[in-house]
């Protein structure tokens, strides 16, 4: 989850105005990792806590969302402005730098259309790379997925054309021409968390439909599914198609909010984060998912701007300290709370509604 931060506790100055700029800037950086992140957590919940798909490679659909929302812009905004450059030279991130905020209705567009195609792309790939692995088990599945993400990294890392290593830089923010960054930070926050909400709501209308009952049978008992007609295979790989398609929705998120990309960003320690969260927060319960998005993404906000205040980095960095706090944290869920902070519930229906009124009356 490394990101530059736009704001940071400088207990040092002794100016309250700026103090008072940075707890805001804090709160904007923390509230749109938060959001994308509970994103990702309940993508990742609607595979493993809803139908039992170990998922080790969630973070490859949440890059190609990334690269793909920044080749999209680059490109455009490249070819409006008649530049003939690499994605990656200097001459682009020029360019982009001079132009990025000329034409409002092109950012806006650029980004929504970027979330469309992210979702579509990855939503696709997902179903691809997944569908053959189905139908021999869950542990090859885990594997594919795994393997395919490290696979795509080390592509990254050495095509040329999308900046390799270096990745790319400049991507216009969605709001560029809005002039104080705090505000155009600030609205992008507020529609990053209006978006983790549509999603929150679509999977709860997901989960609590007969679709949904079908998920939690196959988690439960998928012989027992599968002797009943339901075709098992097709129905992960749906999953799989809707969860892929909502990482590459917090990938383009996140490529917006940076403005850069490079292959190091996703590394397999993001997924296993993801993995924190929906363990932290409650398998099966997308309340979950986001309690556990919240409570990691801000130790490791917090931790990033405390840690060198307190004079330990010649010693150790902030990653060893949350590393530590976060395994610290699902050590003790386990022991006391081994669902999660919020356990999972019964499927709501109109039967059970029913039944529970007619208990309660």
């Amino acid at each position: 989850m490394e990101a530059y931060p736009i704001g940071s506790l400088n207990p040092g100055r002794g100016d309250e105005d700026m103090v008072e700029f940075n707890v805001l800037g804090f709160l904007i950086d923390w509230s749109t990792f938060f959001a994308i992140y509970a994103i990702l957590a309940i993508s990742l919940n609607l595979e493993i806590g809803y139908t039992g798909m170990a998922n080790f490679g969630k973070v490859a659909f949440y890059a190609i969302g990334a690269y793909l929302s920044a080749v999209l812009t680059i490109v455009t905004f490249l070819t409006i402005f008649g530049v003939s450059a690499p994605l990656y030279s200097v001459d682009a991130v020029i360019a982009l730098g001079k132009h990025g905020a000329e034409l409002p209705w092109l950012n806006i567009g650029l980004f929504i259309l970027s979330i469309i195609l992210s979702a579509i792309v990855t939503g696709v790939v997902g179903y691809l790379v997944t569908y053959p692995t189905l139908r021999v088990g869950p542990a090859f599945l885990g594997i594919t997925i795994l393997s395919f993400g490290e696979m795509l990294r080390f592509f990254l890392r050495n095509y040329e054309p999308l900046g390799s290593t270096y990745g790319l830089f400049g991507v216009p923010h969605p709001f560029q021409w809005v002039p104080d960054p705090t505000v155009r930070t600030g609205i992008y926050a507020l529609i990053v968390l209006g978006i983790m909400f549509g999603v929150y709501l679509y999977a709860e209308r997901l989960v609590n439909s007969p679709f949904g009952r079908v998920l939690r049978a196959i988690k439960d008992d998928e012989v027992a599914a599968l002797c009943l007609g339901k075709h098992v295979p097709r129905i992960k790989a749906t999953v799989l198609f809707i969860g892929s398609a909502i990482a590459g929705v917090a990938g383009a998120l996140y490529l917006f909010y940076l403005g850069s990309v490079n292959p190091d960003m996703f590394i397999p320690r993001v997924t296993f984060d993801i993995w924190a969260m929906v363990i932290l927060g409650g398998m099966g319960n997308n309340k979950g998912a986001i309690a556990g998005a919240a409570i990691i993404t801000f130790v490791d906000r917090a931790l990033t701007f405390i840690t060198p205040s307190l004079g330990l980095t010649a010693y150790i960095t902030p990653d060893y300290i949350r590393w530590m706090t976060v395994g610290l944290l699902i050590v003790l869920v386990l022991l006391f709370k081994p669902g999660g902070l919020i356990p999972e519930k019964p499927i709501k229906t109109p039967a059970l509604e029913v039944a529970n009124k007619i208990e309660e009356g």
